[in-house]
């Protein structure tokens, strides 16, 4: 099963984010609750923590891009 992973609204007033930087590669494995992807916005650096375990299948959003949230950031293949 595919889960898709998408930028969340980390703060109130939050309507984009930069990737800075994704701590797996894709096909690497990842276990939920891993940290998976360091998000910038204007206020807080912020780590997400990957929602599932599983296979990092495929990073759409490269460290150093600015999007908003809910923008599909990856998707992880579920064990």
């Amino acid at each position: 099963m595919l889960e898709e992973v998408y930028l969340p609204k980390l703060g109130m007033t939050m309507t984009e984010g930069t990737v800075v930087n994704w701590m797996k590669t894709e096909g690497e494995p990842v276990s939920e609750g891993e940290d998976l992807v360091e998000v910038e916005t204007d206020k807080v650096l912020s780590t997400l923590p990957a929602p599932v375990s599983g296979k990092l299948s495929e990073i759409l959003v490269q460290a150093g891009e600015t999007i908003s949230v809910g923008t599909k950031l990856a998707t992880i293949i579920a064990d």
